[in-house]
């Protein structure tokens, strides 16, 4: 479950997502290279092969680390998506499919507008259609709502089986959830759909437990506060449903994810843009609880290698599991990190050229580096603590225990932080 959210202002584009996902299921930040590919090549997707293109765009994705296709990301072109899973009433066939997540990757590497990249991923849910688990550690099958923008114009495309239905952005703000939001006032749908996309389509029970009309509401107004419009947008990612939820209550409801209840998951990655000039991640769980560090168009500072991207979520949710437990230094960890992200968020806007900005990002990402260490040193021999209701309490421990059986590597990371 997930939120993603659009703002124009002065003729600046913005465009943030939040990842929600299983508290586990590590989230990879990857820059990938263009390439060629020979006349017939295959390109093998989570669960399916399809014709590979002749060259692709340079990207940067933010992923599930199991998964071929990614939740959101940028390419070469100033092309931003994110995806949204949407429950409907169509139901899941047998046969695997293009998952949601791998045809927003599709469209990044092979397109250069907003406009294409719809097309393209209208044509190929039917041509294919989507259908695979994307659940990690669980069977989770859902189809997929997308916000797609290229500082010129923006969309949402929703869709349900092979089904689709597809809407121009043309107010200066607008989000998705997990809920289907277009209605009858489409530009343009599948030749099968007629009349209103989310009265014929849409799972409403599902959609109600997922909690997803009250975090698109929140997150759409979050995005009205007049002030520097990348700060409502991590301001926005940040939303809580109460004031009471954090790192000892969970929250379906808030955009800001926190997993302990019997449904709903995690924000495990957050994202936010100036398309095409700057952009801002975590690279971490609990936007709350992170430093969004500026990222340039080149993003130099992430790389081609899962497995560093992996250590790099790892360490971060390391230290963010041991924090859980201790109010007084997670509150002075949360200052020098309010601090260390207002910092080089300031440089991040001033900066006048993307070389600029590439170094601005290289010390930002050097600087948080040296905080999470530093905390992880602090924390080392403290034993894992958690607090909240009984369930909440037994709910963390059990994760934090799986954690170490499902990634090794944490274990070398905790004893050399």
């Amino acid at each position: 479950m997930c939120d993603t959210l659009y703002l124009k202002r002065d003729n600046r584009t913005f465009f943030g997502k939040n990842s929600d996902r299983s508290p586990n299921e590590a989230h990879l930040m990857i820059r990938l290279a263009g390439k060629r590919y020979a006349t017939g090549a295959e390109l093998k997707a989570t669960y399916i092969s399809v014709a590979q293109a002749t060259e692709t765009r340079p990207v940067v994705l933010l992923k599930p680390f199991w998964i071929w296709g990614a939740e959101m990301g940028y390419n070469d072109c100033n092309l931003n998506i994110g995806n949204e899973a949407l429950f409907t009433n169509v139901r899941h066939g047998g046969k695997p499919g293009l998952i949601g997540m791998d045809l927003l990757r599709i469209a990044l590497e092979r397109c250069a507008t907003a406009e294409e990249a719809w097309k393209l991923i209208a044509e190929l849910t039917v041509e294919y259609g989507q259908e695979g688990n994307c659940g990690y550690g669980k069977n989770f099958r859902y189809h997929n709502g997308y916000l797609i923008a290229d500082g010129k114009r923006a969309f949402v495309l929703e869709t349900a089986g092979r089904h689709w239905a597809v809407k121009e952005i043309r107010d200066n703000r607008a989000t998705i959830s997990n809920c289907i939001s277009i209605t009858d006032d489409y530009d343009d749908a599948d030749e099968k759909t007629k009349g209103d996309f989310k009265a014929r389509y849409e799972n409403a029970l599902i959609t109600k437990i997922a909690g997803a009309e009250q975090r698109k509401r929140m997150s759409y107004s979050a995005l009205a506060a007049r002030r520097e419009p990348i700060s409502a947008m991590l301001g926005a990612l940040r939303t809580h449903a109460t004031p009471d939820v954090g790192v000892s209550k969970a929250s379906t409801a808030s955009v800001c994810m926190h997993a302990g209840n019997l449904f709903g998951d995690q924000t495990t990655g957050s994202y936010a843009a100036e398309v095409g000039k700057r952009y801002f991640v975590t690279g971490s769980s609990f936007p709350c609880m992170s430093v969004f560090k500026p990222l340039s168009v080149r993003a130099t500072a992430i790389g081609e290698s899962e497995k560093e991207a992996l250590f790099f979520w790892l360490k971060r949710e390391l230290l963010a599991r041991k924090l859980m437990g201790y109010k007084e230094i997670r509150g002075e960890y949360l200052e020098k990190a309010a601090e260390l992200e207002k910092k080089y968020i300031d440089r991040a806007l001033c900066a006048d050229n993307d070389l600029a900005l590439d170094k601005i990002s290289l010390e930002a990402f050097a600087a948080e580096e040296e905080l999470v260490k530093k905390y992880l040193r602090r924390l080392k021999e403290q034993p894992f603590r958690f607090e909240g209701s009984a369930y909440y309490k037994y709910f963390w421990k059990k994760k934090t225990a799986s954690l170490y059986y499902e990634y090794p590597a944490l274990k070398e990371i905790e004893a050399n932080p």
